[in-house]
């Protein structure tokens, strides 16, 4: 096997969850909280052993991230890839065609309403996860609104704080187009983050 690189030549996140393998984070009892279309398990086997989604459509357990339908403690590792893309009004045309795959296609949802979301749902994730286990979540700084948000940074200290130690970030390089007229003022984040969090035993 190869070395495992935090950023390297992975081009998206089935190559991501494969690095996750290789190096330990999905041994034991995996959930994907955030399974939708399942793309993130088309180069790993047999994973995840269970699965959650809002659409009742995909083949999977019906829930919300932020109200899981299992016990605490369960799951060795749980996967979340929440709505952390940041942008107004959807039209689902141009720079907005790809809002759907990132769970953003609806009404506008404020950086305040968004960060909310996701960091109820990395508590009610870490409720789920052993202690020793690991919380795997997506996310991305980005600028929106004329300044960076540091998600890397806002989702580590939550979590922290309910007892889970920040042990590890891979980065899949991607890059969606900013909308035609606006002057740069910030670097475009062309990668998006992996944050591996670990569960402290006693929290």
């Amino acid at each position: 096997m190869s070395d495992v690189m935090a950023i390297g030549a992975r081009r998206n996140n089935a190559e991501l969850m494969l690095d996750c393998q290789q190096l330990g984070y999905l041994d034991g009892l995996v959930l994907d909280a955030t399974y939708g279309l399942g793309r993130f398990w088309s180069l790993t086997i047999d994973l995840p052993h269970a699965a959650i989604d809002l659409d009742p459509a995909r083949d999977v357990t019906v829930a919300d991230f932020r109200q899981l339908p299992f016990a605490a403690n369960k799951f060795d590792t749980v996967v979340l890839d929440p709505p952390y893309k940041l942008n107004g009004t959807s039209t689902g045309k141009g720079v907005s065609a790809s809002d759907a795959d990132y769970g953003v296609s609806g009404k506008y949802v404020n950086v305040a309403q968004r960060h909310g979301l996701i960091c109820d749902g990395i508590v009610e994730c870490l409720r789920v996860t052993k202690p020793g286990g690991y919380l795997l979540a997506k996310c991305q700084d980005q600028v929106c609104s004329g300044r960076v948000h540091w998600q890397t940074h806002i989702f580590t200290r939550h979590a922290a704080a309910r007892g889970a130690m920040l042990v590890d970030m891979l980065h899949v390089q991607g890059h969606r187009a900013q909308p035609p007229g606006r002057s740069q003022h910030h670097a475009r984040r062309d990668y998006s983050t992996l944050l591996v969090l670990q569960v402290r035993d006693g929290r």
